[in-house]
C-alpha cells in the first residue's frame, strides 16, 4: 500500500504544479499590473515602480512563482495582511457554516434515501422522491433570496447581514444559512444515494440473505450500507475543499465574511497573493484528500487492494 500511496504523491506533484502555473499565468501574467490598478489615474513611472516595490510585484516572475511554490506569499494587495492571517481569520468562517451544514445534509441523504429505497413502489417512496427532484430543480439563488425574504424580512426570525464576532450572535446568524445549505442540497443526495441503495439492494447477496431468513434492517444496515459507502466516500472528495473555502454565492448574498466572499472580492480587486494562495491551498488539500479516499476504500471494502 505505501508504494501505492509515494506513487500517487509522485503524480500528484506535477498536477499540482500544473494548477498553480495555469493559475500564475492567468491572474499574474496575463491579468493587468496590479500597480496600474492601485496606483489610480494619475501615475508616473517613479511611483509605479515604488507601489510595484511595495506590492513585491518588482522582482522577475520566475522568482515570484518559485515563491508561491515554496509557500513564500507576498502580503495582500488590498488588506495589506499576511495570507495566513487572512486565513486564520476567514476560514473558520467559512467553516462554521460548511461543516455542519455538509455533516447534516450527508446524514439526512443516506437516512432518507435508505428508507425510500426500502419502501420502494409506495406512496412514501414516490412522495419524497418527487421531493427530491423538486428540490433539485429549484434555482439554488432563488432560495437563498426567498428564505431571507421569508425568515429574515417577514418573519424576522433570523439575521440576514451584519455577521458579528460574538459566538452566541454568530450561532444565531449561521442557522438560516445552514438550513438553506441543506435544503438546497438535500435533494440531489438523496436521488443520487436512492439509485446506489437501490441497485445493492437487488443484488445476488441481498437476495442470498434474505433468503437465509436474515431481518430485512439487518440487510439494509449491515449489508448495503456497507456497500454504499463507496460511493459516498468519493462524492466526499469532492466537496471537502469546498468547506474551507465557502459556498461563493451565499456568503456573497449573506453577507457573511468568509473565504468564499474573499475568493471573489480579491479576483475582482485583483489580490494576486490571496487568488494564488486560495487556489494552491484548495488543490492541495483536494489532491491529499483524493490520496485518502483511496486508503479508506481498502477499510471500508475488504476487496479493493492498493497496489
Amino acid at each position: 500500500m505505501w508504494a501505492y500511496v509515494v506513487r500517487k504523491v509522485l503524480l500528484s506533484i506535477p498536477i499540482l504544479i500544473g494548477i498553480v502555473a495555469l493559475t500564475f499565468l492567468l491572474f499574474c501574467v496575463i491579468a493587468p499590473d496590479p500597480a496600474v490598478v492601485y496606483a489610480g489615474k494619475f501615475k508616473s513611472a517613479e511611483q509605479l515602480q515604488a507601489i510595484r516595490h511595495q506590492l513585491g510585484t518588482d522582482v522577475p516572475k520566475w522568482r515570484e512563482f518559485v515563491n508561491i511554490l515554496t509557500f513564500q506569499f507576498a502580503h495582500s494587495f488590498r488588506y495589506q495582511e499576511s495570507v495566513w492571517g487572512l486565513l486564520a481569520r476567514k476560514a473558520p468562517v467559512s467553516l462554521a457554516i460548511q461543516v455542519p451544514a455538509f455533516f447534516i445534509e450527508l446524514g439526512l441523504q443516506l437516512a432518507l434515501a435508505l428508507l425510500i429505497a426500502s419502501r420502494r413502489g409506495t406512496l412514501l417512496d414516490y412522495g419524497l422522491t418527487v421531493t427530491a427532484v423538486l428540490g433539485m430543480s429549484v434555482p439554488i439563488i432563488s432560495l437563498y433570496l426567498a428564505a431571507q425574504w421569508v425568515f429574515g424580512g417577514w418573519l424576522k426570525w433570523f439575521p440576514v447581514a451584519g455577521w458579528s464576532q460574538g459566538f452566541f450572535y454568530a450561532l444565531h446568524f449561521a442557522a438560516l444559512p445552514i438550513i438553506v445549505s441543506i435544503i438546497g442540497g438535500v435533494g440531489g443526495g438523496v436521488r443520487f444515494y436512492r439509485t446506489i441503495v437501490l441497485e445493492e439492494i437487488n443484488a445476488d447477496y441481498v437476495r442470498t440473505a434474505r433468503a437465509k431468513g436474515v431481518a430485512g434492517r439487518e440487510v439494509l444496515f449491515t449489508h448495503v450500507f456497507g456497500n454504499v459507502l463507496i460511493p459516498v466516500l468519493t462524492n466526499t472528495v469532492v466537496v471537502l475543499p469546498l468547506l474551507f473555502t465557502g459556498s461563493l454565492i451565499l456568503e456573497q448574498l449573506f453577507q457573511i465574511p468568509g473565504f468564499g466572499a474573499l475568493l471573489v472580492d480579491s479576483i475582482h480587486a485583483q489580490d494576486q497573493p490571496v487568488v494564488m494562495f486560495i487556489v494552491y491551498v484548495t488543490s492541495l488539500i483536494y489532491l491529499v484528500m483524493l490520496i485518502v479516499t483511496d486508503i479508506l476504500y481498502t477499510l471500508v471494502d475488504p476487496r479493493v487492494t492498493l497496489k
